[in-house]
């Protein structure tokens, strides 16, 4: 089964993919005009777990990207939606754990605008 992960820049929504099958959409949170959320292609390389509030709010999980600049992540203390971080893609809690949870070490990434 091929999966994947849309993040639209534009209209704020990442959309998750099973066989070109749309499976799910979130609202989410990207960069700041000066932090702006890298448009490309990257590939999930590896996925944390956060079972507490940390000195920086990266939610209780994260799904970082073969970019330096960019990640997924959720949000202990908000706000998600708009343009809101340093240049992650910003979800709710929820959101993430369940995105979490479908997708694997390679899904590929794909931030359009």
């Amino acid at each position: 089964m091929e999966k994947y992960i849309v993040v639209n820049l534009t209209s704020l929504r990442v959309s998750y993919y099973e066989d070109d099958a749309l499976i799910t959409e979130y609202s989410v949170g990207i960069g700041k005009t000066d932090t702006p959320t890298p448009p490309g292609t990257y590939q999930v390389i590896e996925k944390l777990v956060f079972e507490q509030l940390a000195a920086i709010d990266l939610g209780s999980r994260r799904l970082v990207l073969s970019s330096a600049k960019t990640c997924l992540h959720g949000s202990w203390n908000g706000p998600v939606e708009g343009y809101v971080s340093g240049g992650c893609v910003r979800m709710y809690n929820q959101d993430i754990e369940e995105l979490f949870e479908k997708v694997e070490i390679g899904t590929p990434v794909i931030m359009i605008s």
